[in-house]
C-alpha cells in the first residue's frame, strides 16, 4: 500500500454501522474497517504469511480476489484472520482477540476467471467455524442489483497491508488506508494509460499523476465509496491488478462487484446478499396539483392550489342606442350612451314623442342595472378603439372616469 497511513491514527474516516446481531455478522459498530481480512498463505513450516486481503460479507463467506490463489488451490494452504489492525510476517503462534483466526472450508473461483488477462478476477471463501462478529469484526455492504457504477468522480478508499513501496521486501505491519478517485474508464483505457487492456467489469481508481495506489499484498481487498456522510461504505471493488504501484497514469483497477451481484447471490444465497445490501432510501413524495389547464413548468408551486371557483360574469344584452343624444337635463349621469344600428325614420312629431318615451325608459333600465351591476364582481371593458368590429359596452363596476384617447392598461382579473 503505496503512500498510506494507518487506520489507527485515522479513526474519524472509519465506517460504522449499527450493531444489530454479533453471532450472525448482520451490523455491527467498529471504529476501524471491521470487514478487513488478512488472508495468509501457511507453508509446511507452520509459519503463516500475508499473501491477500478480503471483505467479509458474513459470518461464512468472505469476498477476495481470484488470482491470489492461482498457485496454491487447496484449502489447507490458507488460513483467514479476523479483526486485526497489526500483523506479523512469519507467525507460528495463535492470534491473541480480538483477533479471530479461521480455517477455510471452500475456495470458490469464479467459472470464466482468466489468469492471462485477470478477467473476471473474483474469488469467494467459505469459512470454518463461522466466525463471530464483534467491535472489530463485522461484515461489508456491497452494491444493489441496480445500482450501478459510482458516479465520477467520486472520492473512495483502499485500505490493506500491502507494500509501503513498489519494491518493498514484505507487506506493511500495520493495516493501512488511503484516499482515492475513481477514475472515468474510457481515461483509463486511452492510449497513454492502460490502452485498452482494462474491461467493462473494471473500474480504475487512483490519481493521475501516481503517488497514491495499492501494491502488492492488498491483492481482494476492498474498494469502498459512499453517497455521504450518512450513508455506509460500499465496497464497489476488489483490488485486482496495476502496472507498478502509484506510477503516473496506471492507476489500481479493480474487480467491479455491481457486475458479480448475480454470481455472488448464486454462491451464498439471495437472502445472505440481501442483508449486507443498505437501505435504499424512498423517493421524496410531493402531493399531487388539484386540476390545471396550464403545464407545471409555466406556472410557480403556489399556483397548484385549490382556490374557490370564480363567479361567473353576467353578461347584460346590449340595448339599442338613441338616434340622437338627449338633451343635458336628460343626461347627467355620467354613463356611456349605448349604441347600435339605427332604427328607421319616423315623422317628426312622432319621432318626438317616442324618443322622449325611449329616453326615459332607457334611463330607467340602465339604472336598474346599473344597479345589478354593483352587485357584481368588476370585469374589464375594452376601449372602442381596441375592436375591429361593431361596438358593444357591457356594464361593469368603473370609477366613472371616461376614457382618455391613451392605449388602455391591459386588465387584470383579482
Amino acid at each position: 500500500m503505496v503512500e498510506m497511513l494507518p487506520t489507527v491514527a485515522v479513526l474519524v474516516l472509519a465506517v460504522s454501522v449499527v450493531a444489530k446481531d454479533n453471532t450472525t455478522c448482520d451490523f455491527l459498530v467498529s471504529p476501524q474497517w471491521p470487514l478487513w481480512v488478512t488472508i495468509q498463505a501457511e507453508p509446511t513450516s507452520s509459519r503463516r504469511y500475508h499473501a491477500c486481503g478480503g471483505s467479509l460479507l458474513n459470518s461464512h463467506w468472505v469476498l477476495t480476489a481470484a488470482h491470489c490463489f492461482d498457485n496454491k488451490k487447496k484449502v489447507y494452504d490458507w488460513r483467514l484472520v479476523f479483526g486485526a489492525q497489526e500483523i506479523e510476517y512469519g507467525r507460528n503462534k495463535p492470534v491473541k482477540e480480538p483477533q479471530q483466526e479461521r480455517y477455510v472450508q471452500k475456495i470458490v473461483i469464479h467459472e470464466k476467471y482468466n489468469a492471462v488477462t485477470e478477467g473476471n478476477d473474483i474469488a469467494l471463501l467459505k469459512i470454518t467455524p463461522p466466525v463471530t462478529c464483534g467491535n472489530f469484526i463485522g461484515p461489508c455492504c456491497l452494491p444493489h442489483f441496480k445500482a450501478g457504477p459510482p458516479q465520477i468522480p467520486h472520492t473512495c478508499y483502499v485500505t490493506g497491508w500491502g507494500y509501503i513501496k513498489e519494491k518493498a521486501p514484505r507487506p506493511s505491519p500495520v493495516l493501512m488506508e488511503a484516499r482515492v478517485d475513481l477514475i472515468d474508464l474510457d481515461l483509463c483505457n486511452s492510449t497513454q494509460w492502460y490502452n485498452g487492456r482494462v474491461t467493462s467489469t473494471n473500474v480504475c481508481a487512483g490519481y493521475p499523476e501516481g503517488k497514491i495506489d495499492t501494491c502488492q499484498g492488498d491483492s481482494g481487498g476492498p474498494l469502498m465509496c459512499r453517497d455521504n456522510v450518512d450513508s455506509p461504505f460500499v465496497v464497489v471493488g476488489i483490488t485486482s491488478w496495476g502496472v507498478g504501484c502509484a506510477r503516473a497514469k496506471r492507476p489500481g483497477v479493480y474487480t467491479a462487484t455491481w457486475d458479480y451481484l448475480d454470481w455472488i447471490a448464486s454462491k451464498i444465497g439471495p437472502n445472505a446478499l440481501h442483508l449486507i445490501q443498505p437501505a435504499t432510501p424512498h423517493p421524496p413524495t410531493t402531493r399531487q396539483p388539484m386540476v390545471s389547464f396550464h403545464p407545471p413548468s409555466l406556472r410557480p408551486p403556489w399556483y397548484f392550489q385549490h382556490l374557490p371557483s370564480r363567479p361567473r360574469p353576467l353578461y347584460l344584452r346590449p340595448l339599442r342606442p338613441l338616434l340622437h343624444r338627449p338633451s343635458s337635463t336628460q343626461t347627467s349621469s355620467s354613463l356611456m350612451p349605448l349604441l347600435s344600428p339605427p332604427t328607421p325614420a319616423q315623422p317628426a312629431s312622432f319621432a318626438t314623442q317616442h324618443m322622449r318615451h325611449r329616453t326615459t325608459l332607457s334611463f330607467a333600465r340602465r339604472l336598474q342595472r346599473l344597479i345589478e351591476a354593483l352587485k357584481m364582481r368588476t370585469y374589464p371593458v375594452k376601449h372602442p378603439s381596441q375592436y375591429s368590429g361593431p361596438i358593444h359596452y357591457h356594464y361593469r363596476f368603473s370609477t366613472f372616469e371616461p376614457l382618455s384617447n391613451k392605449p388602455s392598461e391591459p386588465f387584470l382579473h383579482s
